[in-house]
């Protein structure tokens, strides 16, 4: 009977010693649990942030090459701009990786989970980033050295222009010359008449003789050009004329041209070497009666 007393007496004792352990343990399943939480949430975001990181360097790389290689090419302005472009996304996905990457750092120090391995590839990934850095930084610094050469070669090729319109100017003007001096080379001047008309005219004049007796008639140097007919002396060998008698005031080597016609009428003069004919003076005057 005393056994059974005792035995009510002390089975709430253990009961309720039981019950505060239960809770304890419950207590610590749930940290357990938190932790495991917090643990496997540390490690999901390494691994997401890890990705997006390695992505953007793969990305960061492609680019950084590419740019290289156009800038070693004496870009156009259009591929100029086009380096800029990706020399922006280059920077801008540098600064999108370090973001991730100092926010990953700080939840890795402020987690009770430590990890030696994790530890090291956040290491490794900064020492990844800060050579990028490095890298671009260089790149930066050729493709202002190449924007520079560029605006030079740009400011040559506006002088080079101005050069070539002035030479264009220049050749045009002496082309415009050379034209004329070969237009004024090639023209001869004629006319046609009987002698009286040519003395009224005042294109001869006469010189000796007596009483107009033996008097030798000669071009007037006092040229009244609207009495002339003008000539191509390349392109006229044969000039017009009629008369009994034709006879050429002006001086001409009697072979370098003949008379065409019958013994009644003389109908045209045609120039046989219009080199010799014309060499003497570009003047002709030609007397018919």
């Amino acid at each position: 009977m005393r056994k059974i007393v005792f035995a009510l007496l002390v089975l709430p004792f253990f009961t309720a010693c039981n019950q505060k352990e239960l809770k304890q343990l419950r207590e610590q399943n749930v940290q357990l649990t938190q932790m495991a939480q917090e643990k496997d949430s540390t490690i999901d975001d390494f691994v997401e942030s890890f990705d997006v990181i390695s992505a953007n360097l793969a990305i960061i790389k492609e680019k950084e090459n590419i740019i290289a290689v156009s800038a070693n090419e004496n870009p156009s302005i259009g591929k100029k701009e086009q380096i800029v472009t990706d020399l922006g996304l280059v920077r801008d996905l540098l600064e999108e990786n370090k973001a991730k990457l100092e926010s990953l750092d700080k939840k890795l120090n402020n987690s009770w989970y430590q990890n030696s391995k994790l530890n090291k590839l956040v290491a490794g990934l900064k020492a990844q980033l800060e050579e990028k850095d490095i890298s671009i930084n260089a790149l930066s610094d050729q493709i202002a050295q190449l924007n520079v050469k560029v605006d030079d070669l740009n400011g040559q090729v506006t002088d080079l222009n101005g050069t070539v319109v002035a030479l264009n100017t220049e050749n045009d003007n002496k082309a415009k010359t050379i034209a004329e001096q070969t237009t004024s080379l090639n023209t001869a001047h004629y006319v046609i008449g009987d002698i009286k008309e040519l003395k009224l005219k005042q294109v001869v004049t006469s010189t000796g003789g007596l009483l107009g007796i033996g008097a030798t008639n000669k071009l007037n140097q006092k040229i009244n050009p609207e009495n002339f007919n003008d000539i191509d002396i390349t392109q006229t060998i044969t000039i017009p004329v009629s008369g009994k008698k034709v006879s050429l005031v002006t001086s001409h080597p009697s072979d370098s041209y003949r008379f065409e016609g019958t013994d009644k009428e003389i109908e045209a003069i045609t120039i046989l070497d219009p080199n010799e004919f014309w060499k003497a003076s570009k003047y002709l005057v030609v007397a018919v009666k």
